[in-house]
């Protein structure tokens, strides 16, 4: 069976491969020989539901409008009768995401030199990385594409000069994909983790966000030189004070780098108002690009104090035989060596996951990315009221809106949590994910609701969890 962690951006367990038979060589070779580069000429949209969306184009989509996300979620290549809710592990994407990405291989495969000098051109990449920073709010030369956010967590863990005996600051419910670098580079250069315990009840969920800035300020000491942690909290769905965090951090003379790994696709980004310094993100998650794709945002005030720890680019200034370049050469890294880019220069590159990620950033402008997170948190909110009002069922996301999104964490009483994974797949074909670490006493069960979710699915979703829990009570 085809995995999530295949290089296809497909899994057959939950996508259609029957819709997937109408993307025949010949058309991929027309989109091709049509010199179809992004995907904004894949907004034609045709999907199910037909090609235009059912609003007036100069209207926003309200997040209860159900026809309008029933459209929405059309466009989407998930089997019939499948409920997706995981996406906070992986985004299955849209049909013109997915398209664009095939079309983009049979470029590549069929004829390089052609697609390389027309299509996936320093054109391309130049208004690939200007829409980006535009989508995440920054400038375009404080973002670098990645292969996921771990690779980002990387560079800004190993990127700043630290001394033996300097501290990084994290957190028990960050990802270890964010903590073991920490934890690597203590190991190998005797810097110090310090990890912020936040296993106590009182933090699922905190009273409010003061809560998690003061646990942050009790950590710092005259050593610290970092602060890592996550926005969103892949287990309970918490979203911390980021601004607030940074805020403080940067008064101390402290950086902070940020896992995102869930935010970008989920929430309206805007890198400059949290400021961050640095940030790590997906795009394979909530942005529905393919997978193994990211993005490393690096403030243009310390670019330069962020080494690019994996490299293959001018040092220094000089080529590998100590000369300046010149020619091609001198071309092609002045396009990446202009700020953040630097970090893509580690080696060769996939170009169809690029073409992706850049169909996803039109797929989520045509929408709107405001219009995304409203609806993201109304179909959030709708599914943890109904889960607090059953018997039985614990809620652990706050009902703060400063401290919640679209990621839904709870627990049915009695129910382990693999078995509700198990038992809502068997019966109702509805796909979510427990998150558990013994180590801390965690043990949650957790719902992604992203835009692929419809509103019968949502209540089809709380009605099998409704059921459940009535079962383990008689």
């Amino acid at each position: 069976m085809i995995t999530e962690e295949t290089g296809l951006n497909f899994d057959p367990k939950y996508e259609d491969t029957d819709k997937l038979k109408a993307l025949s060589r010949r058309g991929f070779i027309g989109r091709i020989a049509g010199g179809l580069a992004a995907g904004t000429a894949l907004l034609s949209m045709a999907g199910k539901a037909g090609a235009k969306p059912p609003i007036p184009e100069d209207h926003l989509p309200e997040p209860d409008d159900v026809a309008y996300w029933n459209w929405v979620a059309d466009q989407f290549i998930i089997r019939d009768g499948v409920s997706y809710m995981n996406t906070g592990t992986r985004g299955p994407s849209p049909g013109p995401v997915h398209r664009a990405q095939v079309a983009a291989m049979e470029g590549a495969n069929s004829n390089y030199k052609s697609y390389t000098s027309y299509v996936y051109n320093s054109d391309f990449r130049t208004n690939m990385r200007n829409k980006m920073a535009k989508y995440i709010g920054c400038k375009s030369n404080e973002v670098a594409f990645t292969n996921n956010t771990t690779e980002g967590m990387n560079f800004g863990t190993f990127g700043i000069d630290m001394e033996p005996g300097d501290e990084i600051v994290t957190t028990n419910h960050d990802h270890s994909s964010g903590v073991q670098p920490i934890n690597l580079r203590a190991a190998r250069q005797g810097t110090k983790t310090v990890m912020i315990d936040l296993s106590s009840p009182d933090f699922h969920p905190p009273d409010n966000p003061d809560m998690l800035l003061k646990a942050f300020e009790a950590a710092i000491t005259p050593r610290t030189k970092l602060l890592s942690f996550c926005h969103v909290n892949y287990g309970d769905g918490l979203v911390l004070p980021v601004k607030e965090i940074c805020e403080m951090a940067r008064s101390k003379g402290i950086l902070t780098l940020v896992d995102g790994a869930q935010p970008p696709g989920m929430l309206d980004l805007d890198m400059h108002a949290l400021g961050c310094d640095m940030y790590a993100g997906p795009c394979h998650k909530w942005m529905m690009a393919s997978m193994y794709t990211g993005f490393f945002y690096v403030k243009e005030d310390i670019v330069d104090r962020v080494w690019p720890t994996m490299y293959s680019g001018p040092v220094n200034g000089l080529t590998m035989y100590g000369m300046e370049p010149t020619g091609f050469a001198k071309v092609y890294y002045d396009e990446y060596l202009a700020g953040a880019a630097k970090f893509e220069l580690r080696g060769s590159s996939n170009a169809p996951a690029r073409v992706a990620i850049d169909a996803a950033l039109d797929f989520h402008n045509m929408i709107g990315p405001a219009a995304v997170e409203s609806r993201n948190r109304h179909q959030a909110v709708r599914v943890a009221n109904a889960l607090r009002n059953m018997d039985g069922v614990e809620v652990y996301s706050s009902p703060d809106p400063r401290m919640s999104a679209a990621l839904v964490s709870f627990k049915v009483s009695g129910v382990g949590t693999r078995d509700l994974n198990d038992t809502l797949w068997e019966r109702h074909r509805i796909y979510i994910r427990n998150v558990t670490h013994d180590e801390i006493n965690w043990d949650a069960n957790r719902t992604s609701m992203h835009v692929m979710v419809t509103d019968a699915q949502t209540d089809q979703f709380i009605g099998a969890i409704e059921e459940i829990a009535k079962e383990k009570r008689l």
